[in-house]
């Protein structure tokens, strides 16, 4: 069965895909994996009937890809976890078949039209018994992501694909779709944007009786700072219009924000600054022009901007941008087994 049909079968297929890569080679398929995607560990059931067909996407700091493959198993040792660099949370929708995920002592089960998110810097093992079709999602993430803390929510629970976790599945297999052809600050915006989507229906899924719970400051501050990403391009970006988002008082915004030692107007240009600093050094950032991108984020004043990113990251960004610095390699975007962090 081709992937575009296990797709069609489970009524989530988008737009038609371009021919993914194919492989019948169990080796080939294990080190394709492990070089371009994450450093598994696979087994595979019966070496002569294995087929395994697989588009993937790199951008910044996340990975994606859609497949479909016979029965295997897919790994994460412990060994293979003290190497990684990062921390990561892994998104994986069951598109077609049954899964089962693996992790610190409990099994659960993976239907078709089910999703699950889970840290994936953490020992597990994902396990299918016959032909599946899968979409997953890989990010390196900090403590205040929002993936992060919606894997502690999960903790790798069975979740159906309805609602936003269906639009969130839509708009990842479009980026897949169209790969190197979305422009650098759009990655960031949609890649937010699911991350928003997933939260939204995890919510829903665990409200009770309609009423919310109450949160933490530290989720408020967590939901604080998505927001800020997912409107940083905004210039009127206030506190205001962020604690009225929040449904919480400026004070109390104000209080959320004290627990890293900044202001939210101190916060929101930070992360401005550090949206630009990563679309100036990837592929293609020696294209961008300096007063576009202070406009495209909220800058009104170009040299404004050129002053506040000397000072936070010691270079001028027309320099950072010429300089090709901290440019990245897709294929090291992604630890390789056995590297760490000097």
């Amino acid at each position: 069965m081709s992937l575009m049909n296990t797709m069609q079968q489970s009524g989530m297929a988008r737009s038609a895909l371009p021919a993914p890569g194919e492989f019948h080679q169990p080796a080939v398929w294990a080190s394709q994996v492990r070089q371009r995607f994450f450093p598994l560990d696979l087994t595979v059931a019966r070496d002569d009937h294995f087929s395994a067909q697989a588009r993937l996407a790199g951008y910044p700091q996340c990975r994606m890809a859609q497949v479909a493959a016979s029965a295997h198993v897919a790994s994460m040792s412990r060994a293979g976890c003290s190497a990684l660099r990062q921390r990561y949370v892994k998104v994986l929708w069951e598109l077609d078949g049954v899964g089962w995920l693996e992790q610190s002592g409990h099994e659960v089960r993976l239907p078709p039209a089910h999703f699950t998110i889970y840290e994936a810097s953490r020992p597990y093992a994902i396990r299918t018994e016959s032909q599946s079709a899968f979409v997953v999602l890989l990010c390196e993430v900090a403590p205040n992501d929002l993936l992060a803390s919606l894997a502690q929510r999960v903790a790798g629970r069975s979740l159906p694909t309805t609602g936003s976790a269906a639009v969130a599945l839509a708009a990842v297999q479009e980026m897949v779709a169209q790969g190197e052809t979305i422009s650098h600050g759009s990655r960031f915006t949609v890649l937010e944007f699911v991350s928003s989507l997933l939260a939204q229906q995890i919510n829903a899924l665990e409200g009770v009786s309609g009423v919310r719970r109450k949160r933490s400051q530290d989720e408020l501050l967590r939901e604080a700072v998505q927001y800020i990403r997912c409107h940083m391009g905004d210039g009127d970006l206030s506190p205001d219009r962020i604690a009225s988002a929040l449904n919480i008082c400026r004070r109390t915004l104000y209080q959320v924000f004290s627990l890293i030692g900044e202001t939210p107007q101190a916060t929101v240009q930070r992360l401005r600054l550090e949206r630009c600093r990563d679309i100036l050094a990837q592929h293609g950032g020696e294209k961008a022009n300096i007063t576009d991108l202070a406009l495209q984020y909220g800058f009104s004043d170009p040299a404004y901007f050129a002053r506040l990113f000397r000072r936070m990251f010691g270079v001028a960004p027309s320099q950072y941008r010429d300089d090709g610095g901290g440019a990245l390699d897709i294929s090291q975007l992604m630890p390789a087994p056995g590297s760490r962090r000097q």
